[in-house]
C-alpha cells in the first residue's frame, strides 16, 4: 500500500477518516504489512502482503464467497498479459478513450487480476484504485506494485471504503456476477464526486437465451460446483470447439469483404469474430470464466438503462456490444 492511498479512504463503516496506525514492513513504494484504523469508531484493518483488507470473502454469506473465491482462483491462475487488452477494454468502455484518463482519479469496481489498472495508470490518471473481494488482489498487486499511480484495496463493491472524491470510476464485467448487480452498481455511482462520470459493462439478455436456457443450468448446477483444478481440464474440451471455430471460420471469413456478408449470418458472429484474435491461453480463460460463475445476470436493456435513470446520472449512452451484452456511460 502506498501513503497516498490514504487520501482516498474512509471507514465503511462509519465513514471516518482513516490513519494509519502500524507499519511493521516497507519494501520501495509500498507498505507491505500494516495496520490502518478509523479515527471515529476505532476499527481496525489490516494490511497483508502490500495490500490493505476492508473485507475478505470467508467472512460473506455463501453465495457471495463462492463467487469471489472461484473468481479469485481464476486470476491467480490465468495471470498471462497479452497486447489486444487495450483494444478489448475500449470496446466495453466506450465512448472512452484513453486520453479522458489523463490527470483523473479513477475507481475500479472488480480489478480481477489488474489488467484494467494497469491501462488506466499506462494512460495518464492520477490515480486509479483497483478494487476486488477476491484474492484476485494478490495478482493485481504484483502487476500494478512498480506503477507509482496505481493501488489495490480488497473490499467488498457494496461497501467501498472511499471518499466520494471520484472523477471516474466503472466496473467490466463484475455487476453481472453479483447477488444484486444494481445495488453494486448503486454504490459504486455513490463514490463519483458531482461531474464526474461512470462507465459499466454487463450481459445482456437479448441474444443470450441460448445461454440461460441451456449453459446457466449447467453452470449453477455443476461447473461452479466442481473443484476449480477439475473444472480448468473440463473446460478445456468446449474451449478446443471454440479456438477452432473462431480460427478457422470466424476470423478468416470475417477479415475479408465477401466473406464477412457471409459471417454476419452465422450463429453469434459478432462475438465469435471479436475474440478470433486472441490465442488459445486467452480464449480458454474466456470459456472457463463463463462456466466458474456461481452466479450470472443477463440484463434487459430496459433494466439497464434504469440503473442509469435510478443514480440520476446524464448524458447517458447506452448500446451493444458485439450484440450479447450492453456498455453504458453517464455523467453523475
Amino acid at each position: 500500500m502506498k501513503n497516498k492511498l490514504l487520501e482516498y479512504l474512509k471507514c465503511p463503516s462509519c465513514a471516518g477518516t482513516i490513519i494509519l496506525a502500524a507499519v511493521v514492513n516497507t519494501e520501495e513504494l509500498e507498505i507491505m504489512e500494516g495496520q490502518l484504523a478509523c479515527d471515529s469508531c476505532q476499527r481496525t484493518f489490516p494490511i497483508i502482503r502490500g495490500v490493505p483488507r476492508f473485507g475478505t470473502p470467508e467472512k460473506l454469506d455463501s453465495g457471495k464467497a463462492a463467487t469471489a473465491e472461484n473468481f479469485g482462483w481464476q486470476w491467480q491462475h490465468f495471470v498471462q498479459s497479452d497486447e489486444l487488452y487495450a483494444d478489448q477494454f475500449l470496446g466495453w468502455i466506450a465512448p472512452v478513450r484513453p486520453e479522458f484518463f489523463q490527470d483523473k482519479v479513477v475507481l475500479e469496481g472488480g480489478c480481477g487480476k489488474g489488467r484494467h489498472t494497469q491501462l488506466a495508470a499506462s494512460w495518464g490518471a492520477r490515480d486509479v484504485i483497483g478494487v476486488d473481494l477476491s484474492d484476485a488482489v494478490e495478482t493485481a498487486f504484483a502487476a500494478t506494485r512498480k506503477l507509482e499511480n496505481a493501488h489495490i484495496v480488497q473490499a467488498d463493491i457494496y461497501q467501498l471504503p472511499f471518499a466520494r472524491v471520484f472523477d471516474y470510476a466503472f466496473s467490466v464485467g463484475v455487476l453481472h456476477h453479483l447477488p444484486d448487480p444494481l445495488s453494486g452498481f448503486r454504490s459504486l455511482a455513490a463514490k463519483v464526486k458531482n461531474g464526474g462520470s461512470l462507465s459499466a459493462w454487463v450481459y445482456g439478455a437479448e441474444n443470450n437465451e441460448w445461454i440461460t436456457r441451456f449453459v446457466d443450468p449447467l453452470r449453477k448446477r455443476f461447473s461452479s460446483r466442481i473443484s476449480r483444478r477439475a473444472l480448468l481440464h473440463i473446460s478445456k474440451a468446449p474451449a478446443v470447439l471454440v479456438y477452432l471455430a473462431t480460427k478457422l471460420v470466424y476470423g478468416p471469413l470475417n477479415r475479408s469483404p465477401a466473406g464477412a456478408k457471409v459471417a454476419r449470418h452465422l450463429f453469434y458472429n459478432d462475438y465469435l469474430s471479436a475474440i478470433s484474435q486472441f490465442g488459445w491461453r486467452e480464449q480458454h480463460t474466456i470459456v472457463f470464466d463463463h462456466l466458474v460463475a456461481p452466479t450470472s445476470h443477463y440484463i434487459q436493456r430496459e433494466d439497464f438503462e434504469e440503473w442509469w435513470l435510478e443514480v440520476e446520472a446524464k448524458d447517458v449512452i447506452v448500446g451493444w456490444h458485439n450484440k450479447n451484452s450492453w456498455r453504458g456511460f453517464g455523467r453523475i
